[in-house]
């Protein structure tokens, strides 16, 4: 875990989508945010452990990438990468793949139990209860989220999260090679954080509001709607060009969503 001094943030940018503005600067309190992409490895340590099954292995499967584009296969879980093959033990070093923001979140409720903290998610059936104030593992807020990938400034910054050339810096469908890759393979941006922009698609707590941005100057710790109908997703993937790696583009996907674009990485308070 990377620690993130607060301070004040510029979120947006004004040359953006309709979703990106207006700019608008929030205050955010110190927190601590994972240095990579969770692994393949971090988390068969947690289905191992506690037997859990991702939506994947309980629903229709996971949508996997091919010369046909994307397509579902009922058969691909967190097990398998982009193309629907098992992973191998060497592997391990590999972002997640197929999983839900349903299943990050019971992921983090399994590390919090771990580390003796208070659990920040409570699912009941079909609901998920959240406590913020909870000093558990949780998914980061977008604000956090694009906080750490401007290098916890306020101070415009560049477009994606890193210095130097694009290319040294992220996955992006320019130079994957049409896959992910082992995590921390690129230049991590000057907090020491790697793959914010590309890899894969990054899960963060808050419901997505395309408005959201008007509503939200000046607050501290923004959280996102108090309820909502998709999950929002940072950071671009091996998959995307360069417009979606921006670390102020802004996209969302239902809370069962998964194929092998997606994966997170864990956040919690100081």
């Amino acid at each position: 875990m990377i620690f993130i001094p607060g301070g004040s943030c510029f979120l947006g940018d004004s040359t953006g989508d309709a979703d990106e503005k207006p700019v608008h600067v929030v205050l955010i309190s110190d927190f601590y945010i994972a240095k990579t992409e969770t692994t393949l490895a971090q988390f068969k340590s947690f289905a191992v452990a506690t037997g859990y099954r991702t939506d994947a292995e309980l629903g229709e499967g996971s949508y996997v990438w091919d010369s046909l584009g994307w397509h579902k296969s009922d058969s691909i879980c967190w097990r398998y990468d982009e193309r629907g093959r098992l992973r191998s033990p060497e592997q391990g070093d590999y972002p997640v793949l197929h999983v839900s923001w349903n299943d990050a979140t019971q992921y983090c409720n399994w590390l919090s139990e771990l580390a003796g903290l208070q659990k920040v998610y409570d699912h009941q059936g079909d609901t998920t209860y959240v406590d913020l104030t909870a000093k558990g593992y949780r998914l980061p807020t977008e604000a956090e989220w694009e906080y750490a990938a401007a290098e916890g400034t306020a101070v415009r910054r560049k477009k994606y999260a890193g210095s130097g050339s694009f290319g040294a810096l992220a996955w992006y469908s320019g130079n994957a090679g049409g896959h992910p890759h082992s995590v921390a393979g690129k230049r991590p941006n000057a907090t020491g954080i790697f793959d914010l922009s590309g890899n894969v698609w990054e899960w963060c707590h808050d419901w997505y509001d395309k408005n959201y941005y008007s509503k939200s100057r000046n607050t501290q710790d923004p959280s996102g709607p108090a309820s909502g109908e998709t999950r929002v997703l940072r950071g671009g993937s091996w998959n995307n060009s360069g417009k979606h790696l921006r670390i102020t583009n802004r996209s969302s996907r239902y809370p069962d969503f998964r194929d092998s674009s997606v994966g997170f990485r864990v956040a919690r308070r100081k």
